[in-house]
C-alpha cells in the first residue's frame, strides 16, 4: 500500500512539473489570471464596454497573493479533514465487519 501512495506522489510531481515546462517553453508566456483573460477578450469583442461596477477594495499585490495563499490553505484543510473523515469510518466500518465474522 505504500508504494502505490508513493507512485501517485511521484506522478503527481511529473503531471506538476511537466505542465510548468511546457507553459514555460510557449513563446511569450506569462503567468495571467482568469479575469486579465477575460477582459481581453472582453475588449476584443466589444472594445468600447465599460465595467457596470467595481472593486469595493483593491488589496495591494503582496496582500492579494497572501490572501489568495490563505484560501487555498483552508480548502486544502476542509477537503484533507473531509477525505480523512470518510477514510476513519470505512476503517471503522472494516474493523467491525472484521469482529463480526
Amino acid at each position: 500500500m505504500k508504494g502505490r501512495g508513493v507512485g501517485w506522489l511521484v506522478l503527481a510531481l511529473l503531471v506538476a512539473l511537466g505542465s510548468a515546462l511546457l507553459g514555460g517553453l510557449r513563446e511569450g508566456a506569462q503567468f495571467a489570471g482568469s479575469d486579465v483573460r477575460a477582459m481581453a477578450v472582453v475588449n476584443a469583442v466589444q472594445p468600447d464596454y465599460r465595467p457596470w461596477t467595481g472593486l469595493l477594495w483593491q488589496p495591494p499585490p503582496e496582500i492579494a497573493s497572501g490572501l489568495f495563499a490563505l484560501q487555498a490553505a483552508l480548502g486544502a484543510g476542509v477537503l484533507g479533514y473531509y477525505l480523512g473523515f470518510k477514510r476513519g469510518q470505512a476503517r471503522r466500518r472494516r474493523e467491525r465487519a472484521d469482529d463480526g465474522d
